[in-house]
């Protein structure tokens, strides 16, 4: 695989990223199993962020490569580890919401898994043209300036 490190970079990136978040959020756990409106924002917060890190990652790393890559996914399960495991490692205040958050979160991230390769294909194609674009322009340059 040519892009081995660059795999690693963003793996362990994500992986940083999703378990700083869980680390830094932890005390708003408590908020996910109010019974109100408050729980359900939170709890839908708590998914966006965790499908955003996701599709980002995902999208990104999928744009410089050429076909179709599992990568997306791998990242979705770097990303889901961490709160999966602080929430049943330790007792997070959620109750009976436990499996509610852990549903959430998993689904967030397989959203987020496919959303981001999906969007990684079409960047890569951008990409191309955009490649294409300028290769096509750094040779007018070149044979403009050869001419003078």
């Amino acid at each position: 695989m040519d892009n081995l490190p660059r795999f690693i970079f963003y793996a362990s990136g994500v992986f940083i990223v999703s378990a700083a978040f869980t680390l830094f959020s932890s005390e708003f756990l408590k908020k996910v199993a109010d019974p109100t409106y408050v729980g359900t924002l939170f709890l839908l917060g708590f998914g966006l962020v965790y499908l955003n890190i996701v599709f980002v990652s995902g999208r990104r790393f999928m744009r410089r490569l050429q076909g179709v890559n599992p990568a997306p996914y791998i990242f979705g399960l770097l990303v889901v580890a961490p709160p999966l495991a602080w929430v049943n490692i330790y007792d997070a205040g959620l109750g009976d919401f436990e499996l509610t958050f852990m549903f959430t979160v998993i689904l967030a991230c397989g959203l987020g898994a496919l959303l981001g390769h999906r969007a990684g294909l079409k960047a890569q194609v951008k990409f191309r043209q955009n490649l294409e674009e300028f290769i096509k322009q750094d040779q007018e340059l070149n044979e403009n300036d050869n001419q003078n």
